[in-house]
């Protein structure tokens, strides 16, 4: 069933193997798509979405399948999208641009027990450097821009070896932690950034441009989305409270900082056995404020809090759905 051929089937490429395949699982876990897939193979499917395919691919043939048009969409590092994109820039459309995993940076590193330790500083070498990259079209361009005597030197494998083989004097890389780096006695360069990096959700321009259902279902992936990152950050607050009636609540706590919630608090009367005027109350709040939130509510007379976790947040219409339909025009 996975594997029956149909051209009506919309493809999502995700990443097969690593880090990038497991957070990615779990994101869209997290968003409520549940994959279906047989280990043996790389096609799955999602749940409750029978025209939809994935299929798990390296990160590099993501990139290109989305640029043929045999994938619609993708989720890859902006990383890899940005090296392997820059000659044909306008055949994929950025999505989503922070799906909030995958983080890292690129960056010009250099052996610990170098005195240099800015671009600027390099630029004082009386040698051509020689650097080992996996990104040689960012690395050229970055180096350039500093007019840099340098050249590359052809990359495979991991990278953190190559100074302490002779292979090349620095290195251009990933970098998440840094603790490969110091393992391998090695050093950022105070300006050496060259890219800030996490997954991302691309989608091919022209199939998103003709195919309704290709720009329908994006709607939908950026729907959820969107709706899982914000509520990433908010929980859900309950609380009893006496009072005359909703109105003088709300003042109550219209009167007090960060009560109000996203658009207003839900205020409803409790039917008590012991009789009284009491209202339950419901607010979502950042969850970085919760502690002085609960001391708030609880100096008007609030009690019994209870916290809960948000899974989804949905606004009227995502921004960058909004942006999406305005990059398709152009």
């Amino acid at each position: 069933m996975l594997n029956k051929p149909n051209s009506e089937l919309i493809r999502l490429g995700i990443p097969s193997k690593g880090r990038m395949a497991t957070e990615t699982e779990e994101f869209l876990n997290s968003c409520g798509f549940k994959i279906i897939r047989n280990r043996q193979q790389y096609i799955g499917c999602l749940e409750g979405f029978p025209k939809i395919q994935i299929v798990f691919q390296r990160q590099e043939d993501i990139i290109y399948g989305v640029l043929k048009g045999t994938l619609a969409y993708g989720i890859i590092g902006l990383d890899l999208l940005t090296e392997l994109t820059i000659k044909v820039p306008d055949k994929i459309v950025v999505i989503h641009d922070d799906l909030g995993f995958g983080n890292c940076s690129l960056e010009v590193i250099v052996p610990e027990e170098w005195m240099e330790i800015s671009m600027r500083d390099l630029t004082q070498s009386k040698k051509k450097l020689r650097v080992a990259s996996k990104f040689p079209l960012l690395t050229r361009n970055f180096f350039n821009k500093y007019e840099l005597d340098f050249e590359l030197v052809e990359a495979a494998g991991t990278l953190e070896v190559a100074p302490a083989l002779g292979y090349s004097d620095i290195i251009v890389d990933l970098v998440s932690t840094g603790q490969t780096l110091k393992d391998n006695r090695l050093k950022r360069l105070q300006d050496g950034c060259i890219l800030q990096s996490q997954a991302c959700f691309i989608g091919n321009r022209n199939s998103l441009k003709k195919n309704q259902k290709i720009l329908n279902f994006a709607r939908t992936l950026l729907e959820y989305f969107e709706a899982t990152l914000r509520a990433k950050n908010f929980v859900s607050v309950f609380i009893n409270m006496r009072g005359e009636n909703p109105k003088k609540i709300a003042e109550k706590m219209f009167a007090k900082k960060n009560l109000e919630g996203l658009q207003g608090p839900t205020i409803s009367p409790v039917i008590s056995s012991e009789g009284g005027s009491w209202f339950a109350i419901h607010i979502i709040v950042e969850k970085k404020r919760l502690t002085e939130i609960i001391r708030a509510l609880r100096e008007i007379g609030g009690s019994g809090v209870v916290v809960s976790p948000t899974l989804f947040i949905f606004e009227e219409e995502p921004k960058r759905y909004k942006k999406l339909l305005k990059n398709m025009e152009e």
